[in-house]
């Protein structure tokens, strides 16, 4: 399958309609383990990217209040790579712990792709910052309730599961523990725990 931005862009349409479809889709097309982490670091550059440059657009206000976070936009891809991984190993590992059957390969790909997804809403928020301000947040709003729905999905596709419900607690309790180990390495590498985390 050539992937050109018009494939992309039906491909994450599909996969926001059918989640699980759309993840059964990406684990069949066979990329390399290579090509994976390869597509899970270029999206941790292209997030930090538009993350600077969302923040270099907003008010005077809202970017006092983000200020320490944005020092570096190294220091941003770096917390953004240490995050991706994190969520790899997590979703992998716990998900096996409780009976799942996902490899870390296909688990790098979904992720992946997750973040493409969460990458092409990040770019329509740019777009709505810049057009029509006030509605900004509501489209962050509804990039955060996508992003737990096709995340839930996604998990219970990798690992076989059957109820969402339950894969969606499981996913809030390793959140969690995840943000608590996050806080902890950021604070080593850092000197404190970035805003947000």
């Amino acid at each position: 399958m050539e992937l050109t931005p018009a494939v992309l862009l039906a491909m994450v349409r599909d996969t926001i309609r059918a989640p699980r479809d759309g993840a059964q889709a990406i684990m069949r097309i066979g990329f390399s383990p290579a090509i994976g982490w390869m597509a899970l670091l270029l999206m941790a550059v292209a997030s930090t990217l538009l993350t600077h440059l969302s923040f270099a657009m907003m008010p005077a206000e809202a970017q006092d209040v983000w200020a320490a976070a944005m020092t570096s936009p190294v220091r941003t891809a770096i917390m953004q790579w240490v995050v991706l991984l994190i969520s790899v190993h997590a979703i992998h590992k716990v998900g096996r712990w409780r009976g799942g059957k996902g490899s870390l390969d296909q688990t790098v790909l979904l992720v992946a792709w997750l973040q493409f997804i969460l990458l092409c809403v990040q770019i329509v928020q740019l777009v709505v910052q810049t057009l029509v301000p006030p509605m900004s947040d509501l489209v962050g709003l509804l990039g955060l309730v996508l992003f737990f729905w096709l995340l839930t999905n996604f998990v219970a596709t990798l690992h076989g599961f059957q109820s969402l419900a339950l894969t969606f607690v499981g996913i809030l309790i390793t959140l969690f523990a995840a943000a608590t180990i996050l806080a902890f390495i950021f604070a080593l590498i850092f000197g404190a725990a970035p805003a947000g985390v």
